[in-house]
């Protein structure tokens, strides 16, 4: 594993296809935190609510895909758990796509919590890949070695614009996937 790996609070955030394997690795690294992530409704956030349950964390549901508005006040609601000590986890793609393109939520979750973005990424060695998913989600089969790469965190004062750290933080993104991927190779 390499960068800095905090273990005080701070927005994790990682491309949604690593959610599985990440949460696993979180769990494990900084186990002294509650993590609470945004989940989706239906099966699949069933499934996820129950592992994120498992490793003691927890999950805020995110609206229908048409509320209009819901999205801020979800991030508003996990500034405010960030704020009380949790330790928020975004994933920028999530939960629909588009495949490792960042959107501004990780951004307004540590802008209104105070918290930095510890940006990750995580290598699985063999790695199954879901297919027919846009998110081509990673899956750890049993004995893989997995990597995680921490990036620098990244600090968003309380007034700061979204746009141009949204460009700093989809290069924080790639760099961190690029560097964890080499070190698998």
């Amino acid at each position: 594993m390499s960068g800095t790996v905090s273990t005080e609070p701070a927005v994790l955030a990682f491309w949604h296809e690593y959610n599985l394997v990440a949460a696993v690795v979180a769990h494990r690294r900084r186990r002294e935190l509650y993590h609470v992530s945004f989940s989706t409704r239906g099966f699949r956030g069933q499934i996820m609510n129950a592992m994120l349950a498992a490793l003691d964390a927890g999950s805020l549901p995110l609206p229908a895909p048409n509320a209009t508005g819901e999205a801020a006040r979800l991030s508003l609601e996990m500034a405010r758990l960030g704020r009380e000590g949790t330790s928020p986890v975004v994933s920028p793609d999530g939960p629909f796509g588009p495949y490792r393109r960042a959107r501004p939520g990780a951004i307004i979750v540590a802008r209104e919590s105070g918290l930095p973005i510890q940006p990750w990424a995580v290598a699985v060695r063999p790695p199954l890949r879901l297919g027919g998913r846009w998110d081509r989600h990673i899956v750890p089969l049993p004995f893989s070695r997995i990597h995680l790469e921490a990036g620098e965190p990244l600090i968003i004062g309380p007034r700061e614009p979204l746009r141009p750290r949204l460009a700093e933080l989809q290069a924080a993104l790639d760099a961190v996937t690029a560097r964890a991927d080499r070190r698998m190779d």
